[in-house]
């Protein structure tokens, strides 16, 4: 009689970088939802980039409840969908596809929207972040929604007063902010999207004969 531990096991199923991304993402949320202290965000982030097998990243949320998202997928030049960053900043100047999702944490997320070329009808971007800000920039004449809530922050609605402009798409953000500051604005084209960008070319413009 064979003993049971002789049974061969099958091999353990590697890990992508799309699926460490996606750990990653949760663990985010779970900060923000108030289930991880900080600490504990940074030893399972830490954790998710270093891991081999599926295994190693299911233990890190095994005690997290799942969102039901679809894991991320990357084909050709697709966008990803999920775009996480732990201890930096998200700046996405987007002229396709904008990620459904992105959320750090110890940073700041901007969404540039002016390029965006689209034929959908609506977009909605999830995004979140711990100790940062949320800036998502429209073009002049596209409209858009803030939905969401800030702990410690301002939330800001600065549109542009001009009618939305025909086969543009309406952009609704839903965003958590904690220690940090939601913000959707548009911006005319060419306009800098930082204080200092537009200080800069305030005085390039005064230096011009």
């Amino acid at each position: 009689m064979s003993d049971p531990d002789d049974t061969p096991r099958p091999p353990a199923v590697r890990v992508s970088d799309a699926e460490r991304e996606a750990v990653v993402a949760q663990l985010q949320a779970a900060v923000g939802e108030g289930r991880l202290d900080l600490s504990e965000f940074g030893e399972r982030a830490e954790a998710a980039y270093a891991a081999v097998t599926r295994a190693d990243l299911d233990r890190l949320v095994a005690d997290l409840p799942s969102d039901g998202s679809p894991p991320v997928q990357i084909v050709g030049q697709r966008p990803s969908e999920v775009v996480s960053s732990a201890f930096g900043d998200i700046t996405l100047t987007v002229a396709t596809t904008p990620p459904r999702r992105a959320g750090t944490v110890f940073g700041d997320i901007r969404i540039d929207l002016r390029g965006l070329r689209t034929d959908a009808d609506r977009i909605d971007l999830t995004l979140s972040t711990v100790f940062g800000d949320i800036d998502v920039i429209l073009a002049e004449g596209v409209d858009g929604e803030l939905h969401g809530r800030t702990v410690f922050g301002d939330r800001k609605v600065q549109l542009a007063p001009v009618p939305r402009l025909a086969g543009t798409p309406l952009v609704v953000v839903h965003a958590r902010a904690v220690f940090g500051d939601l913000r959707l604005r548009s911006l005319a084209p060419g306009d800098s999207p930082t204080r200092w960008g537009a200080l800069m070319e305030r005085l390039a413009q005064r230096r011009r004969p």
